[in-house]
């Protein structure tokens, strides 16, 4: 069945009839998009960030949207019976709300990896959907924490970058010193509040004393690029 708005830029998308308010206690007819209803105005874009092929976008409203390839679950997929050798999750040629986040709190960064899109929100908490790192299981239909609030210092925010299946959080402490944290997305709930760590490049860093002069962190496939003050 062909889409409703395929081939339409997001702009435009996001302010067609057919969007409908996640929060409405009105049923959905089959066939309906679940997104909020926008008017013009809540309809520019505020962040936007793009994965290996698939888009993240904010709106000045603080609504999160997905729009891409093998970014929504497939609803006739089951692991067992007739539908075992379809996808379980299929493309999306016009963007979809991302429902789960806090409703209260602002979106500040937003960054993609390959096969996950991350957002930050305003309490330091990071919050993600994609493909999770210990089996290929979807996590898009709705975003989960990854990264409990009050680790990193939002007042001190440097860098929040993705790469691949990590994400990374770099801000300044105590000191003038730059702290990290990488996280990743884990279909197990105990991982995903339990899997933040240190990467190691801050130990490399601190002995050459530079660790004080970062600016960015950038993940690749294998590799990350730490960009400093120095340059």
């Amino acid at each position: 069945e062909e889409e409703p708005n395929e081939n339409r830029t997001f702009e435009y998308a996001i302010q067609v009839e057919s969007f409908y308010d996640p929060y409405s206690t009105t049923p959905l007819s089959p066939g309906d998009i679940y997104a909020p209803l926008l008017s013009q105005e809540d309809s520019r874009v505020r962040l936007v960030s793009a994965g290996m092929n698939f888009t993240l976008a904010v709106t000045e409203s603080n609504l999160p949207y997905i729009w891409g390839k093998n970014v929504c679950l497939n609803p006739t997929y089951s692991e067992s019976g007739v539908n075992i050798r379809s996808k379980p999750v299929m493309d999306s040629t016009y963007p979809r709300y991302v429902p789960g986040l806090p409703p209260d709190l602002s979106i500040e960064r937003v960054a993609c990896g390959t096969h996950h899109a991350a957002m930050l929100l305003e309490d330091g908490s990071v919050w993600a959907v994609g493909v999770a790192t210990d089996r290929p299981v979807p996590l898009w239909d709705e975003a989960v924490e990854i990264l409990a609030p009050g680790l990193a210092e939002m007042d001190e925010l440097v860098s929040f970058a993705a790469g691949f299946g990590r994400t990374a959080v770099v801000y300044g402490a105590v000191g003038g010193r730059r702290q990290a944290i990488e996280i990743q997305l884990w279909s197990n709930e105990e991982f995903r509040q339990q899997g933040a760590v240190r990467p190691s490049w801050l130990d490399w860093l601190e002995g050459r004393g530079t660790i004080e002069s970062v600016r960015s962190v950038h993940r690749g496939w294998l590799h990350s690029v730490v960009v400093t003050e120095e340059g």
